[in-house]
């Protein structure tokens, strides 16, 4: 049973308007922080380029009169949104949780803690690992090519922003599939019965997100959520185990008709 009192439609409403304007002005506070602080930002925006081996001043450049500026704007609002990310999701859990079961609730915090460290961890994967070896590989492949390295500031940050937030979308998917699975929408027979199936929707998933389209970035990220995929099928296979080990003591007590 709920342990909440039913709140009007209304109320519900002006709940939610309430969580989109405290949320926004976090957000907003994170971005203006970061606006202010730019050039920390900028530092951890070129090491990557560093760590391949390339001199961002002579690489890279800034051909419109207002591209350092919108760098900057956007490199805030990066920043500006994983500052904000614990406030926002404590406003969206104190609308939440007043009508959730107890037992509900005791899942909110795990699920909310594990999106988070996934998201985390999909970006700093890109960011230590797939970036360097991306950006080395192009800046290889252009002298090979017999032409000479400049990108321009806008277009490296751009790769670089659609890059960590592609991988730390990616790394969700365990937690989507868990969620299904808990809800009752997914089993773990079916995961395994469309393995083949689910790595073809995988590679598709990954050419679709990454910002380039060369192999090694798609096979860096294809690898990586193939083994959260196969994850996913464990944790969902000890789940299903735990609800049935569950059910058969409740059979034994008599507190379940089977």
């Amino acid at each position: 049973m709920k342990y909440y009192e039913e709140k009007p439609f209304l109320e519900h409403l002006e709940d939610l308007r309430w969580v989109i304007i405290k949320s926004l002005l976090a957000l907003g506070g994170g971005s203006l922080i970061c606006f202010i602080e730019t050039k920390p930002l900028m530092a951890i925006l070129l090491k990557p380029l560093k760590s391949a081996g390339e001199d961002p001043q002579k690489v890279l450049r800034v051909l419109g009169v207002v591209d350092p500026f919108s760098v900057q704007l956007q490199l805030s609002l990066l920043g500006g949104l994983v500052l904000s990310l614990p406030f926002i999701l404590y406003f969206v859990a104190q609308f939440i949780i007043p009508a959730l079961t107890p037992s509900e609730l005791r899942l909110l915090f795990p699920i909310f803690s594990v999106g988070a460290l996934l998201f985390v961890g999909g970006i700093l994967f890109c960011y230590f690992i797939l970036l360097p070896q991306t950006l080395q590989f192009f800046s290889a492949y252009n002298k090979w090519m017999g032409v000479q390295t400049d990108w321009t500031l806008q277009n490296y940050s751009n790769f670089v922003v659609q890059m960590l937030i592609s991988f730390g979308l990616a790394f969700e998917l365990p937690l989507v599939v868990i969620l299904l699975g808990i809800l009752g929408i997914l089993q773990s027979a079916t995961l395994s019965r469309y393995r083949r199936h689910a790595i073809v929707i995988i590679v598709i998933a990954a050419a679709c997100i990454t910002p380039t389209s060369d192999p090694l970035s798609l096979l860096f990220l294809a690898a990586p959520m193939y083994l959260l995929y196969e994850c996913s099928l464990w944790v969902l296979k000890a789940i299903e185990a735990r609800k049935r080990t569950q059910k058969d003591r409740a059979i034994e007590k008599g507190d379940v008709i089977p």
